[in-house]
């Protein structure tokens, strides 16, 4: 009998200790016990990091790749004293009177929340030979932005302009309008559309886009829906981020027709929708639980040659759970395996638990040889699930 086949090799796995359950998840590398030179070890390795970055930053080729200052900072763990030795020391360099180079530096302190070291080195510019633009001006905006100082960047905007004969572009405005709308400001920002226009500017897709969001995240729908008007008398093409944005509204506002609306306008206008795109429909249902709905936007996703992403097995496969599809379940585990998507740790477990409880024992077997075979190529360092059956259940199973 097949029943008493599963059982037969899988009773040494539960005739030991007895668990209720297991919690699936990713194997790590075994840790060691803190030491009184664990301080001196770190140190010891930032300093090595530090030293070996100056020594490549010898190489011109070297300092032509913003990539490597990008994994610098990840690997110095936006420690801000490292992260400032490494960039002083790019002064001694011709690069440094180039005004892209410096923009990448002002960035990447922007990026770390190191506004002010970025200001720092923006006001330093002229002594380092190296002019000052409406670029790095733009570039000292989103060092701030980055570092979510919005409310400084109206200051700035005001300020340095008239101060260094610097005319803002439509990258600046943008920024502002952004900056506005993160400091609780929005209802300046159509005043900044008013003055763009005032000074020959023409309000761009970004624009609109931005604002946009800002409007339907304050859920101020009717305004933004009035942008979209305007986005169109203007001219400007709406693109697949223009839409996601309206899509993610009319949902948040619950306008459930009009959303499906736009989404099949989104087709004739050759506008490709995305996987983020079926997952605000998918979501939408699944948060209505509606599961034949849901279903449905999957299977046109899957139709159209969209790949499932990790928002979509997460939420379809929890919800398939709750309604006790468990063939649908084991099926979006299995893709999201053969894609290598590395769905939660938890989710993959309970499927697992789910089919054992009713007793779909071979299935759950199935899920946790095919998991524990898998490689997590989108986690660092690559692991493999650590899934196990429930023993409690199999056990009451076949005492039955």
């Amino acid at each position: 009998m097949a029943s008493s086949s599963v059982y037969r090799r899988l009773h040494g796995l539960f005739t030991g200790k007895r668990k209720v359950s297991v919690n699936l998840k990713t194997e790590q590398p075994q840790t060691t016990s803190t030491k009184p030179t664990s301080k001196l070890s770190e140190k010891h390795k930032l300093q090595s990091i530090i030293d070996n970055f100056k020594k490549s930053s010898e190489s011109p080729e070297f300092r032509n790749r913003c990539a490597n200052y990008t994994a610098a900072i990840r690997r110095l763990e936006f420690n801000s004293s490292a992260i400032e030795d490494i960039f002083e020391h790019q002064k001694q360099y011709p690069e440094i009177s180039n005004e892209f180079f410096v923009c990448r530096l002002i960035l990447l302190y922007g990026t770390v929340k190191m506004h002010e070291h970025a200001r720092k080195l923006f006001d330093e510019m002229p002594n380092l030979k190296c002019q000052r633009t409406v670029f790095s001006f733009n570039a000292l905006l989103e060092a701030y932005s980055r570092a979510e100082k919005y409310d400084i960047i109206s200051d700035l905007f005001r300020e340095l302009p008239e101060e260094l004969s610097i005319e803002p572009d439509v990258v600046s405005y943008n920024t502002l309008i952004k900056a506005l709308w993160k400091a609780g400001s929005l209802d300046s920002a159509p005043s900044v559309m008013d003055e763009m226009e005032k000074h020959g500017i023409i309000p761009d897709l970004v624009t609109f886009n931005t604002l946009s969001n800002a409007y339907y995240k304050s859920k101020r729908f009717s305004e933004a829906e009035d942008l979209w008007v305007l986005m169109q008398k203007k001219n400007v093409d709406a693109d697949l981020g223009s839409y996601t944005i309206r899509l993610q509204g009319l949902v948040a506002n619950n306008q459930v027709n009009e959303a499906i609306e736009l989404f099949e306008e989104m087709g004739k206008k050759d506008i490709i929708p995305k996987a983020f795109s079926y997952n605000i429909m998918i979501k939408m249902y699944v948060d209505d639980r509606n599961w034949e709905e849901a279903e449905r936007w999957y299977v046109k996703m899957v139709e159209n040659g969209c790949y499932p992403d990790y928002a979509t097995f997460e939420k379809l496969i929890s919800f398939a759970c709750d309604k006790d599809n468990l063939d649908f379940a084991l099926e979006l585990c299995k893709k999201a395996i053969a894609s290598k998507v590395a769905i939660h740790n938890a989710t993959m477990q309970r499927v697992v638990n789910v089919l054992a409880e009713h007793s779909k024992l071979e299935d759950a077997q199935e899920l946790v040889n095919l998991a524990k075979s898998c490689k997590l190529y989108h986690c660092r360092p690559r692991s493999r699930y650590k899934l196990s059956l429930p023993s409690s259940l199999i056990v009451a199973h076949f005492m039955l």
